[in-house]
């Protein structure tokens, strides 16, 4: 049986070793890559490839600079790519998603690497419960959200995020006096 080659792109040698580590313990699975940069990852010949591991920020020079480098890989035909992150914001989530990843795994629940990889290995995506709960509730969020208007939108995740009226005021440059009004209209059109 042929083992399923993966690439684990991490610039944090400590979770190199351990994910590399856990990984190599499968008799399925073998690591035939491991790249600490993006321009180490542009020299591989993908072709070596099944499926990436893709730390979602490489480096601090650029915000999630994972992204783009996946983005990259899929439109070069890598369509197996298994996002490996400590974020939980569901933009960057679905983000992650809309640029080719078959999975999106918080370091936190690093053993569940294994399992993902044979998943994106026979073309399934699927969600990590990491991020499940998180985009059913974005989810929920956007369907109340659709009877407002954007700038009630606006307001609205605002205070879903824990915001108080002064907090969004400022952040949108408008009066809490205003903020209250929007407040009490999304009030009811959601109710």
């Amino acid at each position: 049986m042929d083992k399923i080659r993966v690439m684990i792109v991490e610039d944090d040698p400590v979770w190199m070793k351990c994910i590399s580590d856990l990984v190599q313990k499968e008799s399925d699975i073998v690591v035939v890559s491991q790249a600490l940069t993006k321009e180490e990852v542009l020299d591989v010949d993908i072709s070596s490839i099944d499926v990436v591991l893709m730390d979602l920020t490489l480096s601090e020079e650029e915000d999630f600079d994972g992204l783009h480098l996946s983005r990259e890989l899929f439109e070069k035909g890598l369509e197996k790519i298994i996002m490996l992150t400590s974020w939980d914001d569901p933009a960057i989530i679905l983000e992650s998603f809309d640029t080719g990843a078959t999975n999106y795994i918080n370091k936190t629940s690093y053993k569940d690497i294994p399992k993902a990889i044979r998943e994106a290995y026979v073309d399934k995506v699927s969600f990590n419960a990491d991020v499940s709960n998180l985009l059913i509730n974005e989810l929920r969020l956007e369907r109340k959200a659709s009877v407002l208007t954007p700038a009630e939108r606006e307001v609205y995740k605002l205070k879903e995020k824990g915001l108080s009226r002064t907090q969004i005021a400022k952040k949108l440059f408008k009066s809490v006096e205003t903020i209250k009004k929007q407040l009490k209209t999304i009030k009811e059109k959601i109710q």
